[in-house]
């Protein structure tokens, strides 16, 4: 149990230790409505891809498995939109074109 709490503490400083330049360097962005609507659109889009393109959560559904737990896993709060597209020059736009471009992984 020693090791266990000792191990743990470590990677508890370790984890502050890497997260506060994040943190200090993102703690003055703007953070508003826009980049709220943005964030549940995204979740949404996790939500699609769970539903019909995970193959464990696919599983779970199929085999009877409780709807309750699997549909729990998801967000709570998203939105949907058909065919939405990032304003150009938009900080979404730049992560749909630098970071979220479609890859042939195959």
């Amino acid at each position: 149990m020693l090791l266990l709490c000792h191990s743990t503490k470590r990677w508890e400083s370790l984890y502050f230790r890497l997260c506060a330049p994040i943190l200090e360097r993102r703690k003055d962005t703007p953070y508003g409505e826009r980049e709220r609507d943005f964030q549940l659109y995204r979740r949404g889009r996790y939500v699609e891809f769970n539903l019909v393109i995970d193959r464990g959560t696919i599983f779970g559904l199929q085999s009877n498995g409780r709807i309750e737990s699997i549909l729990l896993s998801m967000p709570p709060l998203v939105k949907w939109r058909y065919d939405w597209h990032p304003e150009n020059g938009s900080p979404e736009a730049e992560l749909y074109e630098k970071f979220l471009v479609p890859k042939d992984w195959v």
